[in-house]
């Protein structure tokens, strides 16, 4: 075969068949690209059709705030009806973190904080520590000022993420009075929002840190509630919604104390502390006073001194008030001294010797011994207060004139038994455990025994439990620590016929409006098994000692138109001034209430404590136009 022009056509070759693996390819891709295009479709739909009411909730939600309206904590009330802490309205700043644009968290600390004064990295840590919790609006100046809260308001472009937040914080209508049992709010911190007790509350939210704050949390504590506001892009509000539900205050929470004589025993103590430094006493600058009702355990009053203002707490404590708080000069003020304060007793210890002694068969009522200046044993010497000496007297007269040589003996007969009965009879009235007082911080003191030696101790020497040990312990030295609540404690249990009071503050729950909605139960006392009639003796014995020339606090007390029951102490502590003391109850005959004052280095217990105890009573008893006579003397 020729073409048209005469040459001849070649021959056509068939174009190659594809490789199948090429043709597999293809078609793996194709249906792969139907398969995706398939799962978009179907997301489309699901998110559109299915789910679309879902994300249209998050849209709203995303421009709905909800704020919170902090719930005002209810009041503390004496027993008397005068307020001790009340509620004023304030101004919180905050920072909402997911209105903060991402990575501008640092520049915003930094435009802030010149304009609260906390600073930049305070800010934020502060926030970071809450960024689990977004949408919560993060505390980084409680109580701001007005001029604060304004300059953030009027530049709210600057601030992204920062709201202001009403709040209330805690007035003191009575200024510092008895701040030491009221105590003082703090931020609840990670560690406590893990703890059962806590259940229920959030971050950046007040709690009581101390005191009755702290014990009676869950009923001061008040339900926020909450407010529905629309917001645009920025977090700026736009409008209120529906929804939401108002706040519920707390309760109210009526004391034990009286204001009166809580401002009098908190005067009592400066008076006391004064005459040390007329005395020659220029140390002694603290003390602690206790008034309990001798029969229920009630505390009428109980001070600490130095103390504190609680109103520099409220809002968060400034660095330099906790610096002036902490200082080494300010002499610990945060020291609760009535319930933690541990020290030597001195000789108001005398009268657990005396029902340990009577009880145990050591002494009898009629027992006499003689009682010179100086008291030897195994080559020690240990000296009375009174150079002289007592001559030969008996237990009651002991007691009166606080014989030391009398109650070494006693120390002395109760070593020689090899067993732990006096130690036994001191944890019996009151000491060596904490008391159960219904506040935090409660120290349990010290009654020492041999086994404490031998557990405490390390040289062999000092393990051992020789006999000066009992003969000090039983004028209230050597390693003895007691607290001033215990010594009333024990005191009490004189007055009121054997009974171990348990100390407390609450007496009731009120409604905001003055309703009572229970009553706090008395707590349980228990009964001692001790003679009626040693009771008596020894009552009648301090009632000798406050109102015959004989007695310690006679100069105190001897004209004083009140009954008073008493005993002085002066507590030697190494390398320093003795310790006043002056343990008591009246009316003698019908002991309602127990005070006992301690002066920290004040000198002989008749010349500090007992007058300041004499203040006191006044206020219980209305005593008018009374001034302190004379002084007392001895031991």
């Amino acid at each position: 075969m020729v073409g048209r022009r005469g040459r001849p056509l070649g021959k056509v070759r068939p174009t190659p068949p594809h490789p199948p693996s090429v043709a597999l390819r293809v078609a793996m891709v194709g249906g792969l690209a139907i398969v995706l295009l398939f799962v978009i479709l179907f997301r489309l739909w699901f998110l559109q059709i299915l789910s679309g009411s879902q994300y249209v909730a998050l849209a709203n939600n995303n421009r709905v705030r909800t704020v919170k309206i902090v719930a005002p904590r209810g009041s503390i009330l004496a027993r008397n009806g005068a307020v001790l802490v009340d509620n004023r309205p304030a101004l919180d700043i905050g920072i909402r973190p997911m209105d903060v644009p991402a990575g501008q968290l640092g520049a915003l600390a930094r435009r802030l904080s010149p304009v609260i004064g906390v600073p930049a990295k305070a800010i934020v840590r502060r926030v970071q520590q809450n960024m689990w919790l977004p949408y919560d609006l993060v505390i980084v100046k409680r109580d701001a000022s007005m001029t604060m809260v304004a300059y953030v308001l009027e530049r709210t472009d600057s601030f992204p993420g920062v709201e202001i937040q009403h709040d209330y914080l805690r007035a003191y209508p009575q200024g510092d009075l008895a701040a030491h049992i009221l105590g003082y709010l703090g931020e609840i911190s990670p560690q406590q929002l893990k703890q059962a007790r806590y259940k229920g509350y959030s971050a950046g939210d007040e709690i009581g840190q101390s005191g009755v704050e702290y014990t009676y949390d869950r009923w001061l504590r008040g339900v926020d509630g909450s407010l529905k506001v629309e917001v645009d892009a920025f977090g700026r509000p736009r409008g209120q919604l529906p929804g939401g539900h108002l706040p519920q205050p707390g309760d109210n929470v009526v004391l034990t104390i009286d204001s009166g004589v809580q401002r009098a025993t908190e005067q009592a103590l400066k008076y006391g502390i004064s005459l040390a430094h007329q005395n020659g006493f220029p140390q002694a600058n603290a003390g602690a006073a206790v008034v309990l009702d001798a029969h229920t355990g009630g505390v009428v009053a109980m001070a600490s001194y130095p103390t504190y203002d609680p109103a520099w707490f409220a809002g968060g404590i400034s660095a330099a008030h906790y610096r002036a708080l902490t200082a080494p000069q300010a002499d610990n003020p945060l020291l609760n001294r009535a319930i933690a304060g541990q020290y030597p007793c001195g000789s108001t210890f005398k009268v657990v010797d005396t029902v340990a002694a009577l009880e145990e068969g050591v002494i009898t009522p009629s027992t006499t011994l003689y009682c010179p200046g100086v008291y030897v044993n195994h080559g020690l010497v240990f000296h009375d207060w009174n150079p002289a000496g007592h001559g030969t007297i008996d237990v009651t007269q002991a007691l009166v004139q606080s014989a030391d040589t009398f109650f070494y003996q006693i120390g002395y007969d109760f070593y020689l038994r090899k067993g732990t009965v006096l130690e036994d009879w001191a944890r019996q009235l009151g000491f060596g455990h904490v008391t159960g007082i219904d506040i935090p911080g409660e120290a349990a003191g010290l009654v020492p025994t041999p086994a404490w030696r031998r557990r405490t101790y390390t040289n062999p020497v000092d393990k051992l439990w020789k006999p000066g040990n009992s003969i000090n312990l039983a004028i209230g030295q050597g390693d003895l620590e007691v607290t001033p609540l215990q010594l009333a404690v024990t005191y009490a249990a004189i007055a009121n016929g054997g009974y171990i009071v348990r100390p407390h503050l609450g007496y009731s729950i009120e409604t905001p409006q003055g309703t009572v909605l229970e009553r706090i139960p008395t707590p349980p006392q228990h009964k001692l098994a001790v003679s009626p009639s040693y009771l008596a003796l020894i009552r009648h014995a301090l009632r000798l000692a406050a109102s015959t020339p004989a007695g310690t606090s006679y100069g105190v007390f001897g004209n004083y138109p009140l009954a008073v029951a008493g005993k002085t102490g002066t507590a030697q502590v190494f390398g320093k001034e003795d310790y006043s003391w002056y343990a008591s109850f009246a009316p003698a005959d019908n002991p309602q209430y127990v005070v006992v004052v301690l002066i920290e280095q004040g000198g002989h217990g008749g010349t500090a404590a007992a007058p300041a105890a004499r203040l006191i009573y006044d206020a219980l008893f209305h005593v008018k136009g009374n001034t302190v006579g004379g002084i007392g003397h001895g031991d």
